[in-house]
């Protein structure tokens, strides 16, 4: 009868342990899900804030035809200064008068150079760079295949994909193709290509 107690008390014992393992196993689990959640959600919304922050400026600019005001004498930093202070972007990206995503990278707003007739270079306020820098892969894919095409045109002249490797991506509108880039719209194994791991991607769009 003691040998049964035993017995019976070891495999109790077993039990408790199988069952709490399961629960460790289930808690790991539910960490890793709910990591993965939180950095998709993360994920959406450095895209939605990309997506705003353009319109903002579209929005504000597009009858006047050029982004002077934005943009003329300005350095990254002032340009940033001044979105905030205009409450133009979505406030969480404002930090001390810069611009950062959710991803925690900076976010430059800058006028886009141009070259004359003569070869001088000059600022084309009729046209402005946007660049979200440390943009992790997922990210980067993601930022890369927004689709910038509204009432049968395209907002985006131009985006470059730059991770510090060479595999950098020039994407072009049809017309305004250069040797060795791409012609929207963007292929995802071309975007795959681009965004390397980590955070070191960076991405700048040129719009009208």
């Amino acid at each position: 009868m003691s040998f049964f107690k035993t017995n019976q008390l070891g495999a109790t014992m077993i039990e408790a342990l199988g069952v709490l393992t399961i629960i460790v196993m289930l808690g790991v689990s539910s960490i890793k899900l709910i990591g993965n959640l939180y950095n998709m959600f993360r994920q959406s919304l450095v895209v939605n804030e990309i997506k705003d922050l353009q319109k903002a400026i579209s929005d504000r600019y597009k009858f006047e035809g050029n982004y002077k005001e934005l943009l003329e004498g300005k350095t990254p930093e002032e340009t940033a200064k001044f979105l905030c202070d205009k409450k133009m972007v979505p406030f969480q990206m404002c930090i001390n008068g810069q611009l950062y995503h959710r991803m925690g990278g900076e976010v430059w707003v800058m006028p886009v150079e141009n070259f004359d007739e003569e070869g001088s270079a000059y600022n084309d306020y009729s046209k402005y760079a946007l660049t979200f820098w440390g943009l992790d892969d997922k990210v980067c894919v993601n930022a890369a295949q927004i689709n910038w095409y509204t009432q049968q045109k395209s907002d985006v002249y131009k985006m470059i994909i730059n991770s510090g490797t060479d595999k950098e991506l020039i994407v072009d509108l049809p017309y305004n193709k250069q040797e060795g880039s791409k012609t929207f719209p963007v292929l995802v194994q071309d975007v795959l290509n681009a965004c390397s791991k980590g955070k070191e991607n960076e991405i700048e769009w040129i719009f009208f």
